[in-house]
């Protein structure tokens, strides 16, 4: 758009300016807040089963209802709508003090209950910030920088893990004490940023088409009219590529505790390797490339790896670190330049202005309701054949690399362009 465009519109240059660095990393906090508490929690699960009592189907609940799966998809469902009904701005910063809520309740949780309390709201809290979050990044992004600036998000999202198993790995000694001070860093981290974002501006390319749209009747409608298949083909790839993510970002430690007999310590390691691989591998390959290259051959190579690596479990013993190291390597490769990061840049290239949060937030809801469901079922499962497990996984990424190749959508010149 000119210097002469209205005022609220959006200015796109070519180069990124600081405010727009500075919000889109206020911005990508959410994405921190999300995996910190999934992980976190990941982390805890063996010692809140000894100190709570908790049966392998409470786990499988815990896990469908709490912040990696059912109280998220409820949040984003309900944040996402809002978000383009009121503005990003209103939603991402007031949901943080909710987040602060249920993170407390798990730092000072005394009885079982209070787990699935504490996960339910801060699923609550950041499922309705990341939809909105993530559309203000893609909305103040360069059009020649978008992809790099929605990467920064999956950036965060592994840095959020890596501390926080980080500190899981050093509190290891404390026991309960050490996951009370695990949930007590994300809740300092939330209260830090829900002050600074008070300043945070709205997004300009949403005030625009708020102001063209007025009271936004009909967006809803027009959203599953026209862009019903755009969403229908976001949701198979994400849910499909989901099925290993989601359930490798929530019960790796236990798996590798479970089946492959490593320690606690050892276990919590492995997954802070896991993620700080893929933040690594997002800010070395896919931010620097995804602009440069053929997205549709990216994503293919990203593609057969993530389903390799899920091959190796089938045929090799996670009893052997090695196995476990290379399985780690494999999969954070795939997880940095494959389905994940282009889900995200998808939910702000398919989809108008005025639903795009409202989008991202049914797509969000949708995916996380199968992985509710897939989560009930994971531990018992794993316990009656860990082989048929990893063949369904391998069978679900295969899924997703077919479906994002062969339908992969042409990338928009800017987003005022997407209809």
């Amino acid at each position: 758009m000119s210097p002469s465009a209205p005022p609220g519109a959006r200015i796109s240059a070519p180069q990124a300016s600081r405010s727009q660095w500075y919000r889109t990393v206020l911005a990508c906090v959410a994405d921190y807040l999300d995996a910190g508490s999934i992980v976190g929690a990941s982390a805890a699960l063996t010692l809140w089963t000894s100190a709570f009592g908790l049966s392998p189907t409470a786990l499988g609940v815990l896990a469908a209802l709490g912040v990696n799966a059912g109280s998220y998809a409820v949040g984003s469902l309900i944040g996402g709508r809002l978000g383009d009904v009121l503005g990003r701005k209103r939603i991402y910063q007031w949901d943080l003090l909710v987040y602060i809520v249920g993170g407390l309740v798990l730092v000072f949780a005394a009885q079982g209950w209070m787990l699935f309390a504490g996960l339910i709201v801060m699923g609550l809290a950041v499922g309705a910030d990341v939809p909105t979050s993530w559309a203000l990044i893609g909305e103040i992004a360069p059009d020649r920088a978008r992809g790099k600036f929605v990467g920064m998000t999956s950036v965060f999202w592994n840095l959020g893990p890596v501390v926080t198993l980080l500190l899981a790995f050093a509190l290891a000694p404390l026991g309960l004490l050490g996951t009370r001070i695990l949930f007590a860093h994300l809740v300092l981290v939330a209260a830090v940023t829900w002050l600074l974002r008070l300043r945070m501006a709205e997004s300009e390319l949403w005030l625009a088409a708020k102001r063209r749209a007025g009271s936004g009747a009909g967006e809803l409608r027009r959203l599953f009219r026209h862009y019903s298949k755009r969403m229908l083909f976001v949701f198979a790839v994400h849910t499909l590529g989901s099925i290993a993510l989601g359930t490798f970002g929530f019960f790796l430690p236990y798996i590798l505790r479970t089946i492959g007999s490593q320690s606690q310590a050892a276990s919590v390691g492995f997954n802070a390797i896991n993620f700080a691989l893929t933040g690594l591998g997002v800010g070395f390959l896919y931010v620097p490339l995804i602009e440069r290259v053929n997205r549709r051959v990216f994503y293919g190579v990203a593609g057969i790896v993530a389903v390799v690596s899920v091959l190796l479990l089938v045929f090799l013993p996670l009893s052997n670190p090695a196995v476990v190291l290379l399985f780690i390597v494999l999969q954070a490769l795939s997880a940095a330049c494959g389905q994940e990061q282009f889900y995200r840049l998808w939910c702000q290239e398919l989809f108008p202005t005025m639903s795009r949060a409202t989008a991202q937030g049914l797509i969000i809801f949708a995916q996380k309701v199968v992985l509710a469901v897939w989560s009930v079922f994971v531990p018992v499962i794993v316990a009656a054949s860990f082989h048929a497990f990893t063949w369904i996984l391998a069978a679900a990424t295969a899924g997703a690399v077919v479906i994002g190749f062969v339908w992969m959508p042409r990338k928009p010149a800017t987003l005022e362009d997407v209809a």
